[in-house]
């Protein structure tokens, strides 16, 4: 079973930096109100720490050894089109998603050799906007391993060459979590991270 909780912003369709004011929603009770309050500074709080647990950026290693980071570690790079974007010119999120996915299960066989799957994803936090004609690369490396999953975090930086060029940024981050199956589907153990 799949499950997600989305937050969106709302911007302004005249000025896309903007971001305009959410009407209140009308609860039936006080407590769905409390309850999704509190649900929201939860996720709030937790993809602070989430951005901040591991550092920012993957260092290439020449020679790694199997089942380290830096064996499995994986970047792909990517121009972006106009088929990418939304009416505005901005990358569709469920672009940024695919690619995001794609590098974390490269990552994911890599380290494990066998088939894999994803398992999950947690918050995935778009930080910025990316502009098309930018390039953007999209990193990935294993942070945890246990029995049966791989924890990956992924991450997608920017650089707009399009207009004004401008410092490479942050755009994206989010972490993975990847599951090694036999090839009739089964779980399979996971090699332990070095």
């Amino acid at each position: 079973t799949n499950k997600a909780t989305l937050w969106y912003v709302p911007l302004s369709l005249k000025n896309v930096n903007k971001v305009v004011e959410v009407p209140a929603m009308q609860y039936v009770r006080k407590e769905q109100e409390d309850e999704g309050r509190k649900r929201y500074e939860e996720q709030k709080l937790d993809r602070l720490e989430t951005k901040q647990r591991n550092g920012d950026a993957i260092v290439p290693v020449m020679g790694p050894e199997p089942h380290t980071v830096g064996y499995s570690q994986s970047s792909l790079i990517h121009l972006v089109g106009p088929s990418d974007c939304t009416l505005l010119g901005f990358v569709h999120g469920g672009v940024t998603m695919k690619l995001m996915d794609e590098v974390a299960g490269i990552v994911a066989a890599r380290h494990c050799k066998t088939n894999i799957v994803t398992a999950s994803v947690d918050a995935i936090n778009f930080h910025e906007k990316i502009k098309k004609g930018s390039v953007i690369t999209i990193s990935g490396r294993m942070t945890f391993t246990s029995n049966k999953s791989m924890e990956i975090e992924v991450f997608v930086d920017a650089d707009p060459f399009v207009d004004e060029p401008q410092e490479r940024y942050r755009a994206v981050s989010a972490f993975f979590t990847y599951v090694s199956l036999s090839k009739e589907g089964k779980p399979l153990p996971v090699p332990q991270l070095l």
